[in-house]
């Protein structure tokens, strides 16, 4: 790669299901030419699942998205990844992929009440938030807690914030 240029970053932006992740990925995105947006769960939907066992998918499309990501960040190229990831070892396989490519790795987790995260959640019809229940949202909710300790985690409340000025944030991050 070339000295004088920027190295690629991937940015995970993590949190609750109707944080927000989606939406703002898509903004910063758009404001990045040549970055992929890397929604593990369109992945996930890519692959037949048993369905007696929907889970089945999720391992499977987090190592795609992983190599998808590595590849092209050794391009040169950004990534964004709007994924909920509750698992300290998990956010590491993130980190990880980023290191391995020569990238700079930024964690943000998208944090909102949980009145504000349970009206999305009401008001869509997201497939992959069907049949998430109080304890399962209660469950994530203290697993992210566990990663939001993490090194370098950035977290950022969107209650009462407009998207613009969160994604303008996150930019302000991946410029450094």
């Amino acid at each position: 790669m070339d000295p004088r240029r920027r190295r690629p970053t991937l940015l995970l932006l993590n949190g609750l299901p109707g944080v927000g992740k989606s939406t703002v990925s898509v903004a910063v995105a758009a404001r990045r030419p040549g970055t992929l947006n890397l929604d593990i769960d369109v992945v996930r939907g890519l692959i037949s699942r048993d369905a007696g066992d929907p889970a089945s998918t999720a391992g499977p499309a987090r190592a795609l998205g992983l190599a998808m990501a590595a590849e092209h960040l050794r391009g040169g190229s950004d990534v964004v990844v709007p994924q909920l990831v509750a698992r300290p070892d998990q956010a590491a396989r993130f980190e990880r992929a980023a290191r391995d490519a020569d990238a700079v790795f930024v964690h943000v987790v998208l944090e909102a009440s949980w009145a504000t995260v349970a009206s999305r959640q009401t008001g869509d019809a997201a497939a992959h938030r069907q049949g998430l229940d109080a304890p399962a949202m209660a469950a994530y909710g203290e697993g992210l807690r566990a990663v939001v300790d993490g090194p370098g985690v950035v977290v950022l409340g969107t209650d009462g914030v407009e998207v613009h000025d969160v994604v303008a944030h996150v930019g302000r991050l991946l410029e450094g």
